[in-house]
Formats: C-alpha cells, sequence, structure tokens
C-alpha cells in the first residue's frame, strides 16, 4: 500500500507543473541530490546523538543533533510518513521518489524508519543517563 503525503502535495504539485519537460531530468537528478544530502545529515545527527550518549558526553552538539531528528521525525510524521520531497520527485518522473530506494535493498528501504526510531530511543537513553550521572556527581 502507497502512502499518500498529508499536506506537501498540494505545495509541491503545482512547483512541478512549472518546470519545462526538458528541464525535468535535471530537476529531478538535483532533487534526488538535495533529498540524499538531507536524509543522510539526518542518519549522521542521529549516529551522533548516539555516539555521543555512549560516550557519556550529553551536551549542546547532542541537544542540535537530537533538534535535527526530532524536526524530521515531526514532519515526516505529520505528512503521513511521506517526506515532503517524494512527490516533487514523482511529479519530475521518478518511480519511487523515496530517497532509500535509491541505494538501500528494498527490505532495508522499508524498516528505516523502524531503525531512525530504535537509534533515537537509544541515543535519548544513553544521554540521559549521562545528564543523571554528571549531575549525581
Amino acid at each position: 500500500m502507497t502512502r499518500r503525503p498529508a499536506w506537501s502535495e498540494p505545495l509541491t504539485r503545482p512547483l512541478g507543473r512549472i518546470v519545462p519537460a526538458t528541464w525535468r531530468p535535471a530537476a529531478l537528478a538535483a532533487i534526488k541530490a538535495i533529498h540524499t544530502v538531507i536524509f543522510a545529515s539526518i542518519g549522521a545527527a542521529i549516529a551522533l546523538f548516539v555516539w555521543d550518549g555512549i560516550r557519556q558526553r550529553p551536551g549542546r552538539r547532542a541537544a542540535y543533533a537530537l533538534g535535527i531528528a526530532v524536526a524530521e521525525s515531526g514532519i515526516y510524521v505529520s505528512n503521513n510518513q511521506v517526506c515532503p520531497l517524494t512527490p516533487l520527485a514523482e511529479e519530475f518522473g521518478a518511480e519511487s521518489g523515496a530517497v532509500v530506494d535509491m541505494f538501500l535493498p528494498g527490505w532495508a528501504a522499508r524498516r528505516i524508519p523502524l531503525f531512525g526510531t530504535a537509534a533515537l530511543v537509544l541515543g535519548l537513553l544513553l544521554n540521559a543517563r549521562a545528564m543523571f550521572n554528571h549531575h549525581r556527581r
């Protein structure tokens, strides 16, 4: 079952219609590149948040990383678990606008929200423990 975006499609469809057909392949490549950079950045923020928790070093960097991950989660969940760029990529001709489909096998791509959520919860637990231990000293 394919999910339909809750709010991004009405925003992106008009933009997709004004791009001339000759520009669509380049526009699609740009959307995929931007999508990939954003996806990798959010993954790196989650990994950094977990790493700071493992090292027992909660601080400003961990807070920024958590903020990025929580903001992305809010955007993703509020849009019916569809990235806002997906409808635009599909408008430009992508069979699937999901960025994870480009470089991950299907079984892994379908589980990204599960892996990301598990990593965030682990990071929260580790950072909370570190903060608790720091305040007890």
